[in-house]
């Protein structure tokens, strides 16, 4: 589509007016365009989606009608069990948190006199200050919201890729 500038009759504007050029034999004999088809759709499944629609809300209200699940009297040497598995998991956690924290503060200083001890304007120093941006390493410990369950191996729980050779 190409667009040309024609002016208005009496007026003194431009305007931009599209032009459609086509490569047309003039001489060739013309034919009747055809209407587009419309074709007819078949049932649209209303029912099928409605059934589908009522049977996945009943399945909801039932799910949200089901009564709740009444857990058994916890006895009082069992709350005192899990308090003292919860008290000493986060005393552990805590001296774990601060010994983390300590190593890393050493790390710090060390690193910083380190790098007072370097010449001003050295490739050493200039190395020293870039910015490492690779993964920490896979035994660094995170932090977890639960305590450890004894007994536990995690290793189970990793499948394996077979290789057939």
């Amino acid at each position: 589509m190409f667009t040309a500038l024609r002016l208005n009759q009496g007026r003194s504007r431009v305007l931009r007016q599209p032009i459609r050029c086509f490569a047309v034999d003039p001489e060739a004999p013309k034919r009747k365009q055809q209407k587009a088809n419309k074709k007819k759709k078949k049932g649209t499944g209303g029912a099928e989606q409605d059934s589908m629609a009522s049977k996945n809300m009943k399945m909801v209200m039932a799910a949200l009608d089901a009564p709740m699940k009444i857990e058994p009297a916890i006895s009082e040497e069992e709350k005192e069990r899990r308090y003292h598995i919860g008290r000493n998991h986060v005393i552990g956690r805590f001296r774990q948190h601060n010994e983390i924290d300590h190593d890393l503060t050493c790390k710090i200083h060390l690193k910083q006199h380190a790098i007072r001890m370097l010449p001003r304007k050295s490739p050493l120093r200039d190395a020293a200050l870039s910015i490492n941006t690779t993964m920490p390493p896979p035994w660094r410990q995170l932090p977890v919201w639960t305590p450890p369950i004894p007994d536990f191996d995690p290793s189970q729980f990793v499948e394996r890729v077979e290789e057939d050779d």
